[in-house]
């Protein structure tokens, strides 16, 4: 879009954890770990009413955690399903496991009231997290991609005060982790720890002020616990004294031929004077099929056509060093070097491409073993219709790196051979340009494209909210 901006803060824990305990999948190592999560919550010392507010939910997860315990003794006695057994006791190391983050999470808390300065306070937050630096990916390729000084890059939300950015940012862009209220996941909503963290997004824009906020999460949310998630979050979007609309936004229905819906809700603050009543923009038609987007359709996306051969193979410009071909030393970059064929470049025929290309996608082929498998329609508990090569792509999962089956992951045939997508494709089809680098494992990567806005959709809404409020451009009140 070409607007002037400058990155404030980001904040993202790259899902590593110090806070919470893996708990062993055994009913007595549970019930021991549980008779000692109550010994630490009866600890906890009530100092105000945040702290009994604090204490209560404690005892709430452990109350409905405890209750789940005996749901397992009874479906044992019941004889009910493998599976439905082993799910149930997933889900109570999990829930335990969240009940240690909530409490650890406290004490961290507690430490930070007594620190004064954001300085000393990202100091203490980063030794919780010392010698894990590498394994924060979202922040390695955060940092590899954007402007932002190590400062100004948090780990963890609940952990960030957001008055020491208060005054300083226009556009607050964000969400909470969507596993809470996804139809892929468990669908626990804000009674998992990470649906909470809606309540940090929501104290963040209590406490920042920014002009405008941008909130996405899945679609599920409005229906999540029978629409009362919903509500809630309606409520304390209202209570933050903004004026916001959601809606539910579609990838294909801007640009990008990729079914992903999303909820988005924006808001502006109050006391702006907008030109007009903010509206989401209006569906586009799709002009371009996932095919498109594919590495092996657009082998001669990276060449030039005659015009621009004819412009950096001319003598005047070789000379000037305006154009290098097959240079052993780069040539100083230019901004939009790109689009104006200044720079380097390199001699290579597109047959030439095309093989490499082809070679360099060979991880990415099945095997007969694992074609079989994402082609099956599934078991008796589940099933999904098999389809590959389809033009507008299935939603790109954060686990699609498990290679789920053709009903639910995207698969496509190049050469007659099935293969998944590789992580640069997924990029791209959430509306990243290959100017954006992957400087991590495919898995993460896989995570990431997941896990990200589509760009284009951004673009669309950001378009409609200068639309009512110009003035942001110009950095204005």
């Amino acid at each position: 879009m070409n607007l002037k901006n400058k990155i404030i803060f980001a904040c993202d824990n790259g899902d590593v954890d110090v806070l919470s305990k893996k708990i062993p999948e055994d009913i007595n190592e549970i019930e021991k770990e549980l008779s000692a999560l109550t010994t630490e919550i009866n600890k906890i010392e009530v100092q105000n009413d945040e702290d009994d507010l604090y204490k209560n939910e404690l005892n709430l997860i452990l109350e409905r955690t405890n209750q789940e315990v005996k749901i397992y003794k009874k479906m044992n006695l019941e004889n009910s399903t493998e599976n439905k057994i082993n799910r149930q006791i997933k889900d109570i190391c999990q829930r335990t496991g969240m009940l240690h983050e909530k409490i650890n999470s406290f004490r961290v808390l507690k430490e930070l009231s007594k620190i004064e300065s954001y300085e000393k306070q990202k100091e203490y937050v980063d030794s919780l997290y010392k010698n894990r630096e590498d394994s924060n990916k979202v922040k390695k390729t955060y940092m590899a991609n954007y402007s932002l000084d190590n400062k100004d890059f948090h780990w963890n939300v609940s952990f960030l005060d957001g008055n020491q950015y208060k005054g300083n940012v226009d556009l607050f862009v964000g969400g909470s982790p969507c596993q809470s209220f996804s139809l892929v996941g468990k669908q626990r909503g804000l009674a998992d720890t990470r649906g909470t963290l809606f309540y940090e997004y929501a104290r963040l824009v209590k406490e920042i002020r920014p002009k405008i906020f941008i909130y996405e999460n899945v679609k599920a949310l409005l229906s999540n616990d029978e629409g009362r998630t919903w509500e809630t979050i309606s409520k304390v979007f209202t209570d933050l004294d903004y004026t916001w609309k959601k809606a539910v936004l579609n990838a294909k229905d801007y640009g990008i031929p990729q079914n992903r819906e999303r909820v988005f809700v924006v808001g502006f603050r109050k006391d702006l004077k907008l030109e007009k009543e903010f509206e989401f923009p209006k569906p586009i038609e799709l002009k371009k099929k996932m095919q498109d987007f594919l590495i092996d359709n657009a082998p001669g996306g990276y060449f030039l056509p005659e015009k621009g051969v004819d412009f950096v193979t001319a003598e005047k410009n070789l000379t000037k060093r305006y154009t290098q071909i097959d240079g052993e030393i780069q040539l100083c970059q230019k901004k939009n070097q790109q689009f104006n064929w200044h720079g380097d470049f390199v001699f290579q025929s597109e047959k030439e491409a095309k093989e490499k290309i082809k070679e360099n996608l060979e991880k990415y082929f099945l095997s007969e073993k694992v074609r079989k498998y994402v082609l099956a329609t599934g078991t008796k508990n589940f099933y999904s219709k098999p389809k590959t090569d389809l033009e507008v792509a299935r939603p790109l999962l954060t686990t699609m790196h498990k290679m789920h089956r053709a009903g639910v992951d995207n698969y496509v045939t190049t050469d007659g051979r099935l293969r998944k997508l590789t992580p640069r494709e997924c990029f791209r089809l959430m509306g990243f340009s290959d100017s954006f680098k992957i400087p991590v494992s495919d898995t993460s990567a896989y995570q990431q494209a997941g896990n990200s806005i589509v760009v284009d959709v951004l673009i669309h809404i950001m378009e409609s909210i200068l639309e009512s409020y110009p003035q942001l451009l110009k950095g204005e009140e």
